[in-house]
């Protein structure tokens, strides 16, 4: 397992406390509205405060660093993690699924609990995939969001991951 760099582990230290007081979280969720389409909003807002939070985020970061970036892609930064969406949001079960080696359990059928949520964060890009798929949601955003954890991909993947990496 390639070992993760400290920004990342410090930003998972942050969003972990978030998780664990979520009043913390303020997302600025008229910001959000102005980018997404009303099916991709109404599934934004199902997120729970510190996911939205999150997402938009990874939205400003990679428009601070690319402001020339499509508004396909400020979109599906903005719902890259709604594939967890139903994931209970429990610190430990956050805690570990960083911690412990990455879960080789299939996407279907969907688990509960702590093995639900290590199969959540393995396959939350395909779920939130198909979740904006389902809502009639922008296909270009789908096959974003579907995408941004492909390390092979270059190009605005590659801006999406980065922002995603740093906040």
């Amino acid at each position: 397992m390639k070992a993760k760099p400290t920004p990342w582990y410090l930003n998972a230290a942050r969003r972990t406390l978030v998780t664990a007081l979520p009043a913390l979280a303020r997302p600025d969720d008229r910001w959000a509205r102005r980018w997404l389409s009303p099916p991709e909003s109404s599934l934004f807002q199902q997120l729970p405060p510190q996911e939205r939070a999150h997402g938009i985020e990874v939205a400003r970061r990679l428009l601070a660093g690319h402001p020339e970036a499509r508004p396909q892609l400020v979109r599906a930064a903005l719902l890259h993690d709604v594939g967890k969406l139903g994931t209970p949001q429990f610190v430990l079960w956050r805690v570990l699924t960083h911690l412990l080696p990455e879960a080789r359990i299939p996407a279907e059928p969907r688990r509960r609990g702590l093995a639900g949520a290590r199969q959540a964060r393995r396959h939350h890009a395909a779920y939130g995939a198909a979740l904006i798929r389902s809502v009639g949601g922008d296909e270009e955003v789908a096959r974003l969001v579907e995408r941004h954890h492909d390390a092979s991909a270059g190009g605005e993947l590659a801006q999406l991951r980065e922002a995603d990496e740093r906040t």
